[in-house]
């Protein structure tokens, strides 16, 4: 189909000059609306804006937002991934994790660290999941957690561990980036991203990037105010739980030591969980309710 311009004719615009109105201001009025017609008359629009407003409308209805209030955040958020897509994506990366790494069998183990989670999950901020944890048989300092419930310590990590209060201090806050759906929101700004690039596909291969954007955000850094947040939410779960929360300071301080003391290793704690030094502020003040001047020199050096 051929297209052209819709315009008004000199001749026309002369009738009008006549009229008292300037050959100017027609002129201007003429090219005031930059959209098309086709032959027979009706209007069509270039591709940039067609293609804006398809993306848009990719944004709103392909991708199934919804709005709900986060009672771990306590704010509205908008969400690509409910929690069926969430629980979804989780499960697929941690069939990955376990072909990737040996699960820890002990009972002992695995009992001490299921009773810990069990007691945080009873008073945490989402009751729509079930919450799961596995110790990975390696020797590294660190733990991560999975959207829709997973959550994950290295045994390199679980041996430094000597109480359950400071096994519930690792886990707390663990359980906290999945109450707050940290990882989810990741996923869901690098998704975002593509469907405004004009990527959008069906639900079934959302998923599918759901669990390839966590797979390689796994072991990327938390954002600073992931990690505070994540920390003040899991002193309040320590304290609902009955844990002494302090026991999270002596885990971080353990982990500052580690960082201190040794090179940059793959998936240690402290490069997927930076910040250490502001973050014992962070917890000390959630705990106390106060910031002594140390802690204070802490977050001003961030």
């Amino acid at each position: 189909m051929l297209f052209e311009r819709h315009r008004t004719s000199d001749g026309e615009i002369g009738k009008h000059a006549e009229k008292g109105r300037s050959i100017d201001i027609m002129r201007r009025e003429k090219i005031e609306d930059r959209r098309w017609r086709t032959e027979d008359g009706r209007f069509y629009f270039p591709f940039s804006i067609f293609h804006f407003l398809f993306s848009a409308f990719c944004l709103i209805t392909l991708t199934g937002c919804s709005t709900e209030y986060n009672l771990a955040t306590q704010q509205q958020e908008t969400l690509i991934y409910g929690t069926d897509k969430e629980v979804s994506i989780g499960e697929a990366v941690s069939v990955k994790m376990e072909q990737q790494y040996d699960i820890v069998t002990d009972v002992d183990v695995n009992e001490r660290a299921q009773r810990v989670l069990d007691r945080i999950a009873a008073v945490c901020d989402r009751k729509d999941i079930t919450y799961f944890i596995k110790v990975l048989d390696k020797d590294v300092l660190n733990a991560v957690s999975l959207p829709g419930g997973y959550v994950y310590i290295f045994k390199g990590l679980y041996d430094e561990l000597k109480t359950d209060e400071q096994i519930a201090g690792v886990v707390a806050h663990e359980v906290a980036h999945i109450t707050a759906r940290h990882a989810v929101k990741r996923i869901q700004n690098a998704y975002g991203a593509m469907i405004l690039q004009g990527l959008a596909t069906q639900s079934s291969a959302k998923v599918a990037q759901g669990v390839n954007f966590a797979l390689i955000s796994l072991f990327s850094e938390y954002s600073q105010q992931d990690e505070f947040e994540a920390d003040r939410l899991g002193v309040k779960y320590l304290k609902k739980a009955g844990y002494d929360p302090s026991a999270m300071v002596e885990v971080l301080v353990k982990l500052r030591e580690d960082q201190e003391k040794s090179p940059a290793r793959e998936y240690s704690y402290w490069r997927t969980h930076p910040f250490i030094p502001q973050r014992i502020s962070v917890v000390n003040q959630a705990i106390t309710g106060k910031m002594d001047f140390k802690d204070y020199l802490n977050l001003m050096g961030e």
